[in-house]
């Protein structure tokens, strides 16, 4: 996972990571793939698989608990990303895709928060990966 030097400098950017690894985590688990969480992409190497490099343009955190308790006030939250699906094995490309989330505070406590997002973008990426198969 990479990003902007304003993003990955950002004060918020471990915890977002974060809910990322977790959240691939789980989806992988639920799928029964092996899933590792990575600071640096892999070089090629034997072992068969897809690389998902993702490239984080922009994002904005809102959570749950600042949604309940301040509605529309937090504001939106939004994630512009686009990941890279590769041969683990051989580093070939084999297609991107972008994301762009957004919620709306219009929507007060029930307008989709940052897990929520995060969570929509895992089922879509394990979801294309097992049409893929």
């Amino acid at each position: 996972m990479t990003g902007t030097e304003t993003v990955v400098k950002s004060k918020d950017w471990a915890e977002f990571k974060r809910e990322w690894r977790e959240t691939f985590a789980e989806h992988a688990k639920q799928s029964g793939v092996s899933f590792d969480f990575v600071d640096t992409a892999p070089s090629p190497g034997t072992e068969e698989g897809t690389l998902l490099s993702v490239d984080v343009a922009d994002y904005r955190i809102v959570g749950i608990g600042a949604r309940v308790m301040f509605g529309i006030m937090t504001g939106n939250a939004f994630i512009d990303a686009k990941a890279k699906f590769s041969s683990l094995r051989t580093g070939t490309l084999y297609g991107e895709q972008q994301y762009n989330t957004s919620s709306s505070a219009a929507h007060g406590i029930f307008a989709k928060v940052t897990p929520q997002q995060v969570d929509a973008i895992a089922a879509t990426v394990f979801m294309d990966l097992k049409a893929a198969k």
